[in-house]
């Protein structure tokens, strides 16, 4: 990457903060959260709404790595809104993995940027496919997701998660009941036996940061 791209780059961010990863195969590690501005979806229960809408004010790359650079965390958690939806994320990632960032990408699964190819294997990619996409999942992302993260609401059936049975094969599924609901919470635990069953182990997870009283 050239420098005079990063110096020229802007990014569109929501906010930054510093907390632990309360969702997930991470739960529980310190991560400081880069939150991009701007989604290409609107899920019923998104509970991050003041980060769906586009904006055309964005910040200098460069300050934005600046400001990373304040936190001793290790752990750099890019989510949104929807990350890929930003233009500059291959600039921020490959500055981050400079800086010898741990990185942890959340995508709805819907969206790929081809610069974004030789940095994926370095990159913990999330996937959370959504039902409002039809469960879509770009194949460049099922390709190198690490983990997928399906949100256990009304949508979700055991066919929808049976049509990921690569990642079920390796165990790489968390069921997190919406909102952190009783109703949602007894779902995923019937699905959670029901594909125990067909000899597939999947992780019920909450939202634990909620639990904690933390962002």
């Amino acid at each position: 990457m050239l420098r005079s791209e990063v110096r020229k780059a802007s990014i569109s961010v929501n906010e930054i903060y510093p907390s632990i990863q309360g969702e997930g195969l991470l739960v529980g590690t310190p991560s400081l959260f880069i939150r991009l501005q701007g989604c290409n979806l609107r899920c019923p229960w998104c509970d991050q709404p003041s980060a769906l809408t586009f904006r055309e004010t964005s910040i200098d790359l460069k300050d934005l790595i600046r400001e990373v650079e304040k936190y001793p965390h290790k752990h750099v958690v890019i989510t949104g809104g929807e990350p890929f939806t930003e233009e500059s994320l291959p600039l921020l990632v490959e500055e981050l993995i400079r800086r010898d960032k741990s990185l942890q990408i959340e995508t709805n699964c819907t969206l790929w940027q081809d610069a974004m190819e030789e940095l994926a294997p370095q990159i913990h990619i999330t996937c959370s496919p959504k039902a409002v996409a039809g469960w879509f999942v770009h194949p460049k992302i099922r390709r190198y997701a690490k983990e997928l993260k399906f949100v256990v609401d009304q949508e979700l059936s055991l066919d929808v998660l049976l049509n990921f049975s690569d990642f079920l094969q390796r165990e790489v599924v968390v069921l997190q009941p919406e909102g952190n609901k009783k109703v949602f919470l007894q779902k995923a635990l019937e699905m959670q036996l029901r594909l125990l069953e067909m000899g597939y182990q999947v992780k019920v997870i909450p939202q634990v940061h909620k639990f904690l009283g933390l962002k």
